[in-house]
C-alpha cells in the first residue's frame, strides 16, 4: 500500500517534461501566429535575407536612375557640407540642362538653410546687434526661392521628413489621412486613408513645396538596424505624400497618378488602409502600412556622378553642366550625400547611401516584383508548430535520443528547403524556424526537457557597477535578472581617456594643502565618471586622475562613435564649471585643473573584470592602448581632445576637426593622422572656423610637399584666424624654421615619428 501511495506522484514528475514541452510547443505557436507580420523576428528576417542572397531579384530598372553624390571630391572643390541651397539649385539645373526626366533632392530641406541670409541674419541679430548689417543680409535672395525656381523648370521633388515620428512599420504609427486634394493619387471607395505618420522637421518654405512636390525622405531600419521595408506612402501633416522611392518610380514612368487599391478588410480607427499601389501600369503588393519589403538585383550598383563633376563656376557663377555627361539623360536623377559624408544605410545586401536604397528600391517598383509574407502564413506555421512538435514527441518515445535528434535534424533541413523553394519559385516567404524548433523540443523530451532560465542576477552584482554603468543598462540589470548583459564580449567600441592634470606651478602654490589637492580631483574625477555615464558610456577609473569611457557596451549603440565625441565636448563643459567653482572660492582661486582626452574606436574585448568589491566594467584592446596614447599626446599638441583617423572618418561631417600630425607609430606600416575634436556642428558651420580650417589645409599641404615658404604663409593666416592661439601651431613654426634652414629629409613625407 505504501508503494503504490508514492507512485502516483513519482508517475508524474516522469510525465513533467513532457508537459513543460508540451506547453513550450502552445507558446510557440502563439508566438508564431502573433508575430507572424512582426519585424521584431530578427531569426526569421535573417533566414529571409539569406534567401534573397541566393535568390536575388531578376528586374533590373536601375538603369531608369542617376546619382549625383556629393562626396569628398565635390566637398573639397566647393567647400564643407552643407551646401547653401543656391548650390543645390545650381546642380538642379545642371541635371535638367542634361535632359534628366526628373530631379530629386535627397537631402531635407524642412529646415531652415543654416546658409541663407535670413539664418545668418537672425544669428546676428541675437548675436552681435548689428541690425544694420543684418538688415542687409535680409535683403539677399532667399535660398529657398531661389531653389523653388529651379525645380519650376523640371519635374521634381525634394525631401522631408528625415526622421519618422514612430516606427512606420507598426499599426500604432497610422494617422488620419483626407486624400480628396491629393490629385496625383488614384483611390475609390475611400476619403480617408490610415497611413504612417510623417511630419515637417520644422517647415517647408511654401513656394519650394509648390515648385517641388515634399517627399518623406525616412528609412527606418528593423530592431536589428538593417533596413528591409520601406513605406510607400505617408500621412505628412494629414494629407497624403509619397516617399522619395514611390516618386522617382513615378517620374521614370512618367506617370502622373499613383493607384491605390484599398484592403478589403483592413480598417482602423484612422480609416482604410491599402494593399496594393499600381505606378506605370504594375501591381504592387504592400503591408497595411504601405510598406515594400525590399528585394535587390544581383548588381546593387547604381549609375552615379560626382556632383562635382555636374558644376562649373561654383564660386559665384552660375552653375552649368561641366561637360557632357548622357547618362543624365532621360534618367531620373537623385541628388544626396554619398556613404562617406552622410549616413550609411545597412540594407541585407550590405552597407549603402540613402540615395541609392531609394533608387533600388524605385527600381524594384518598376519592375513590380515584391516578396509576400501572405496574412495566412502566421496560422499555417503556428499549426506546423503542434503538428511537428507532436510527431517529433511520438517518434522520441519509440527512438533512441540521438537517432531521435538526427531525425529531427533531417526533418528541419527538409523545411528549410521547402520554405526557399516557395521562395524561389513563388516569392512566398514562410517561416520554418518555429516547426524546427518544435522538433527539436520534442526530441528531447525523451531525456527530461531542457531546464529553463538563466543565472541571476544578485544585488551584489547591480551594485558593485551602480557608479560604472548608464542607468538604461542599470535599468535592464534590475529588470531582468537573468540577463547575460554583463557578459564578456568581444565588439565593436568607442573608447574615451581622459586624464586630469594640474600645471606644476600650482601644485607647488597648493603643496602645504596635501589634503585639498587629493579631495579637489576626487571630486573632479567623480563629475567627470558622472557625465561620461549621463552620456550614455560605461566609466572606468583607472591609476590617479585617469578615466576610460566605454561607448556601444554593454548596450549596442548604432552611432557610439558619435556619441563618444558628444561626450568629450560635455566633459569639457563640466571641466569648465569645475574651474570656475574653483576660482570662485578664496583658497583656490587662480588654481586650473586640465583635461586631456583621447578618442579611438575599433574591436575590443568588454566585459566585468575582477570579482566581488573589486569588479569592474572594462575593456582591452588596441582601442584602448591608442586612445591612452592620443591623451598623453594633447599636453605636446595643444588641443584638448585628440582622435584618430577612424572617429574622423565617421563624424567628420557632424562635428568640426583639424588635421595636427601624421605619426609613425611602433607597429603601423603606414603613418597615421591624427586629429583636433573642436567642437559641434554650429563650431563647423560657422565662418571662423571655416577659415581656420582652409588655412590649415593648406599649411599642412605645403609642410607635406616640402615648400617650407608656402607653409610660412599659410601658417601665419591661420594663426591670425579667431582662436588660433594654440600650441599646435607653435610646433609647426618650429619644425618650419629648422626645415628652412636645414632642408627636409630625403624621401619626405610630411610624419613624424611619435615622441620625436
Amino acid at each position: 500500500m505504501t508503494r503504490r501511495m508514492f507512485s502516483k506522484p513519482f508517475q508524474w514528475l516522469t510525465a513533467l517534461p513532457l508537459l513543460l514541452v508540451t506547453g513550450a510547443l502552445a507558446v510557440i505557436a502563439l508566438g508564431a501566429l502573433a508575430g507572424a507580420q512582426s519585424p521584431d523576428a530578427r531569426w526569421r528576417e535573417r533566414l529571409f535575407d539569406y534567401f534573397q542572397r541566393l535568390d536575388t531579384a531578376e528586374g533590373n530598372a536601375v538603369e531608369n536612375f542617376h546619382l549625383v553624390l556629393i562626396d569628398r571630391e565635390s566637398v573639397d572643390a566647393v567647400g564643407p557640407w552643407p551646401w547653401p541651397r543656391t548650390m543645390l539649385a545650381g546642380l538642379v539645373e545642371a541635371a535638367d540642362a542634361a535632359g534628366a526626366k526628373g530631379v530629386i533632392l535627397v537631402e531635407p530641406v524642412d529646415a531652415p538653410d543654416p546658409l541663407s541670409p535670413e539664418t545668418i541674419g537672425e544669428f546676428w541679430l541675437s548675436g552681435a546687434r548689428d541690425e544694420v548689417f543684418a538688415q542687409q543680409l535680409a535683403l539677399l535672395p532667399r535660398t529657398d526661392e531661389r531653389l523653388a525656381e529651379a525645380f519650376r523648370k523640371t519635374d521634381g521633388a525634394v525631401a522631408v521628413s528625415l526622421t519618422a515620428p514612430a516606427d512606420p512599420n507598426r499599426a500604432s504609427s497610422f494617422q488620419r489621412t483626407d486624400t480628396q486634394n491629393a490629385g496625383w493619387l488614384s483611390i475609390s471607395g475611400a476619403d480617408y486613408l490610415a497611413l504612417p505618420a510623417a511630419r515637417y522637421f520644422y517647415a517647408i518654405n511654401s513656394d519650394l513645396a509648390n515648385a517641388a512636390r515634399p517627399a518623406v525622405s525616412s528609412l527606418t531600419p528593423d530592431s536589428d538596424g538593417v533596413l528591409r521595408r520601406a513605406p510607400l506612402l505617408w500621412s505628412l501633416d494629414g494629407t497624403p505624400a509619397p516617399s522619395i522611392a514611390l516618386e522617382a518610380a513615378r517620374l521614370a514612368a512618367g506617370d502622373d497618378q499613383v493607384t491605390a487599391a484599398i484592403s478589403a478588410s483592413g480598417a482602423s480607427a484612422q480609416g482604410r488602409t491599402v494593399e496594393k499601389l499600381s505606378v506605370g501600369g504594375h501591381a504592387l503588393p504592400v503591408s497595411d502600412t504601405t510598406s515594400l519589403r525590399l528585394y535587390l538585383p544581383k548588381s546593387t550598383s547604381v549609375p552615379s556622378t560626382s556632383a562635382s563633376r555636374l558644376l562649373s563656376g561654383f564660386n559665384g557663377a552660375p552653375a552649368t553642366l561641366a561637360g557632357s555627361n548622357p547618362q543624365l539623360k532621360d534618367a531620373v536623377v537623385l541628388i544626396g550625400l554619398n556613404e562617406e559624408l552622410g549616413t550609411p544605410v545597412r540594407t541585407a545586401r550590405g552597407m549603402m547611401s540613402p540615395a541609392a536604397a531609394h533608387a533600388l528600391t524605385a527600381a524594384q517598383i518598376l519592375s513590380g516584383e515584391a516578396p509576400k509574407r501572405p496574412g495566412w502564413a502566421g496560422y499555417i506555421e503556428a499549426l506546423a508548430v503542434m503538428l511537428f512538435g507532436a510527431a517529433a514527441i511520438m517518434t522520441a518515445q519509440r527512438l533512441e535520443f540521438w537517432k531521435a535528434a538526427g531525425f529531427a535534424a533531417l526533418a528541419s533541413v527538409i523545411l528549410l528547403l521547402g520554405a526557399y523553394m516557395a521562395f524561389a519559385f513563388g516569392n512566398l516567404l514562410l517561416n520554418p524556424i518555429p516547426p524546427a524548433v518544435a522538433m527539436f523540443l520534442g526530441a528531447l523530451s525523451v531525456a527530461g526537457g531542457k531546464s529553463i532560465g538563466g543565472v541571476l542576477r544578485d544585488d551584489n552584482l547591480r551594485g558593485s557597477f551602480h557608479d560604472t554603468l548608464p542607468e538604461p543598462a542599470m535599468k535592464r540589470l534590475r529588470e531582468d535578472a537573468g540577463s547575460d548583459l554583463l557578459k564578456g564580449v568581444r565588439r565593436e567600441i568607442t573608447v574615451l581617456a581622459c586624464e586630469l592634470r594640474i600645471a606644476d606651478e600650482d601644485l607647488r602654490t597648493m603643496e602645504n594643502l596635501p589634503d585639498d589637492i587629493t579631495k579637489l580631483l576626487a571630486a573632479a574625477s567623480l563629475d567627470l565618471r558622472q557625465t561620461i555615464i549621463d552620456a550614455g558610456g560605461a566609466a572606468d577609473q583607472a591609476e590617479g586622475g585617469r578615466l576610460f569611457a566605454y561607448f556601444n557596451a554593454p548596450l549596442e549603440s548604432a552611432d557610439h562613435v558619435q556619441a563618444g565625441c558628444a561626450a568629450a565636448l560635455r566633459l569639457i563643459e563640466s571641466m569648465d564649471k569645475v574651474n570656475a567653482d574653483l576660482d570662485a572660492s578664496s583658497r583656490t582661486r587662480g588654481l586650473q585643473i586640465h583635461l586631456a582626452i583621447g578618442i579611438a574606436t575599433g574591436p575590443c574585448f568588454v566585459g566585468p573584470m575582477g570579482h566581488g568589491r573589486n569588479n569592474r566594467y572594462s575593456a582591452v584592446g588596441p582601442a584602448v592602448d591608442r586612445a591612452a596614447f592620443l591623451r598623453s599626446q594633447s599636453e605636446y599638441y595643444g588641443p584638448a581632445m585628440i582622435c584618430d583617423e577612424q572617429v574622423y572618418k565617421e563624424t567628420h561631417h557632424h562635428f568640426a576637426f583639424l588635421e595636427l600630425d601624421k605619426l609613425k607609430l611602433r607597429g603601423e606600416k603606414r603613418p597615421v593622422s591624427i586629429y583636433a575634436l573642436i567642437g559641434n556642428p554650429f563650431i563647423k558651420s560657422s565662418k571662423a572656423f571655416r577659415a581656420l580650417d582652409d588655412a590649415h589645409r593648406q599649411l599642412l599641404a605645403s609642410y607635406r610637399s616640402g615648400d617650407m615658404a608656402a607653409a610660412r604663409a599659410s601658417l601665419e593666416k591661420a594663426k591670425s584666424s579667431p582662436g588660433a592661439k594654440i600650441a599646435l601651431f607653435d610646433i609647426y613654426e618650429e619644425r618650419i624654421k629648422q626645415f628652412a634652414e636645414k632642408g627636409v629629409p630625403q624621401g619626405w613625407d610630411g610624419a613624424h615619428t611619435a615622441g620625436g
